[in-house]
């Protein structure tokens, strides 16, 4: 039964369209709802982020404009360049530097360090809030660099980002002149303010990264978290990004973040949603329940109609196919429903008139189907008749009377079976002497240039077959397939009973092959024959091969086949399978009627 015509489907498609849009409406309320609160959750946060980001970026670039000015507005810096190395006046300078850098950087709150270098010297003067050793160091380290970057005319705002060992950190270098390098550190983690997003759950915070998703800064976040932010950095111009974590427990959190114009690093918060929709319990339950409500209603309703209306249907249809399949002893139950009922009643005494219909029938069918046969049967024999008139013509042309003789004696014999050719069936004995006299007056008619061999099992000539099965294929042979003039043509016929493969034939089967050594089938010829193409050739030359396939069709059914094929030594192969059957087996043998269209 098509499926899109069924009533099932018509049901489901009908109650699917009157619930989807309440469904859809319901849905997209609770989104909408969701939304708002991402929109407004991710507003707060940025504006907090933001703040934070317009304090760093402020300090940082009120501390380029004091780095620019040390050279020009300080005295003991540019004493510097003047007063020898060592000197007890260079010593002295270089503390009044160390006493004002150190209370500079209380004005500057996010600075951690100043320092001074000389380039000359390669002396370092470092004034720090933190651990001396360790920043000095990281100062140390990146001098190297910084000195790089200093070779042009030309002076960038940008800060540079360097690893310490428990730590990362900003620093900016600025030339004082040709010998004297001034510079500030700032740690990272006085940048990242995590206490102004501790609201964002206990899976969630904020944290520094560099434009390549390395962690700049400590965070509340783990590792995972932070190479998931870092995978979605080229989306930190959108106001928010809802982000997921891949494998089964996957999360999904809310995104907000600013990438800084002082250096190559973003500001990023992270904020579960799970957290975030905490206090919209009831939308995020109404969503997940929303596929399973719709679920049960369609299921309640399926249920009704199934007892009401499918299973009574659904019977009746059981009982039309088993019908189809020719079980006419059918009986339906009438079902509670008075339209139901009256349906069935009509249903039950309609197979009541089709048994007694289809007795008639198949007797007038077989009544049919034995005119049918014996008219096949008879529709060979001009064919036949014609080629040896053609015979008798060409030897009597050639005054050989004595082969004349002979096929007189040979054709008296032929035509003598031609009388009892209109039986069903005859045994196989008799086929083959019938066909015996046919090639004898083939050979009379092509002296030495035509042999043949009869190879019959004994077991296999008192099986019986419908008469001139095998003559067609002897005659199409000569006819086509004797071309070669300069040898001899052999026809090779054989029969035995067989117990082969499905390949080859059934068990019980009679296997007939008719050989010869002549060119074979045409390719094309053969794959219409292979495909049972038979009525089909050109001019209607095989009309012998059809009628013989129509005959077998007739009579057995599918038990019986025709096998074409040529031979690996040359010349072509017939193979004929059917019934091995004695003449009292098949008086009570009957195939069942057939479409013969």
């Amino acid at each position: 039964m098509n499926l899109i015509r069924s009533l099932r489907f018509k049901f489901i498609v009908g109650l699917t369209l009157i619930m989807l849009p309440l469904f859809l409406l319901l849905y997209y309320n609770n989104v909408y709802a969701m939304k708002v609160v991402r929109d407004k959750v991710s507003l707060t946060y940025m504006n907090h982020l933001a703040k934070n980001v317009e304090q760093n970026e402020r300090v940082l670039q009120e501390t380029n404009r004091y780095l620019y000015s040390l050279g020009e507005r300080d005295p003991d810096i540019i004493s510097l360049f003047f007063l020898q190395y060592g000197s007890g006046d260079y010593i002295i300078a270089k503390q009044r530097i160390m006493n004002k850098f150190m209370t500079d950087i209380g004005f500057y709150n996010l600075i951690d360090s100043f320092y001074l270098y000389d380039a000359v010297n390669d002396d370092l003067l470092l004034a720090t809030a933190g651990n001396y050793d360790i920043k000095k160091s990281v100062v140390q380290r990146s001098m190297p660099a910084q000195l790089r970057q200093l070779e042009g005319d030309i002076q960038k705002p940008e800060w540079s980002i360097v690893r310490g060992g428990s730590f990362n950190a900003l620093v900016k270098t600025v030339r004082i002149n040709q010998q004297f390098y001034a510079g500030a550190l700032v740690d990272m983690n006085a940048m990242n303010d995590s206490q102004q997003f501790a609201e964002s759950g206990d899976r969630g915070g904020a944290v520094i990264v560099t434009t390549d998703g390395r962690a700049l800064s400590d965070s509340t976040l783990n590792a995972g978290q932070i190479k998931l932010a870092a995978d979605h950095l080229t989306g930190l111009e959108s106001p928010y990004q809802v982000i997921s974590e891949t494998g089964r427990q996957a999360r999904q959190y809310l995104m907000v973040g600013i990438s800084s114009a002082m250096s190559e690093m973003n500001y990023v918060v992270l904020l579960p949603e799970e957290d975030m929709m905490r206090n919209l319990p009831f939308f995020q339950q109404i969503i997940r329940l929303l596929p399973i409500g719709a679920a049960v209603i369609l299921i309640t309703a399926l249920f009704f109609l199934r007892q009401l209306l499918f299973r009574p249907m659904n019977a009746l249809i059981r009982g039309m196919r088993r019908v189809s399949r020719g079980e006419l002893d059918v009986t339906l139950e009438a079902p509670s429903s008075s339209e139901l009922e009256f349906v069935t009643r009509s249903f039950n005494q309609m197979i009541q008139e089709i048994q007694h219909l289809k007795i008639d029938v198949y007797e007038e069918q077989l009544r049919t189907r034995e005119a049918e046969f014996k008219q096949l049967q008879m529709q060979i024999n001009p064919h036949f008749y014609l080629n040896s008139l053609n015979i008798i013509h060409s030897l009597a042309s050639l005054q050989k009377h004595e082969l004349v003789q002979q096929m007189a004696g040979h054709l008296a014999d032929y035509f003598r079976f031609s009388l009892r050719a209109g039986k069903r069936v005859i045994s196989l004995n008799d086929e083959i002497e019938h066909i015996r006299h046919y090639l004898e007056i083939q050979k009379l008619r092509f002296p030495s240039k035509l042999e043949f061999e009869l190879d019959i099992e004994p077991k296999a000539g008192q099986y019986v077959l419908p008469p001139l099965t095998i003559q067609p294929f002897v005659e199409n042979a000569i006819i086509h397939g004797f071309q070669r003039r300069m040898q001899p043509f052999v026809i090779r016929i054989a029969a035995r009973v067989t117990g082969a493969t499905d390949g080859e034939a059934k068990d019980g089967m009679l296997e007939l092959r008719i050989m010869d050594s002549g060119v074979g089938f045409a390719p094309e010829l053969l794959e219409r024959l292979q495909h049972g193409q038979y009525a089909k050739d050109p001019g209607g030359q095989h009309i012998g091969i059809w009628n013989v396939a129509h005959r077998l069709l007739v009579k057995y059914g599918n038990e019986a086949g025709l096998i074409f094929e040529n031979r690996i030594d040359g010349g072509a192969a017939v193979s004929i399978y059917l019934p091995a059957q004695t003449e009292e087996q098949e008086g009570g043998t009957h195939a069942e009627p057939v479409d013969c269209g």
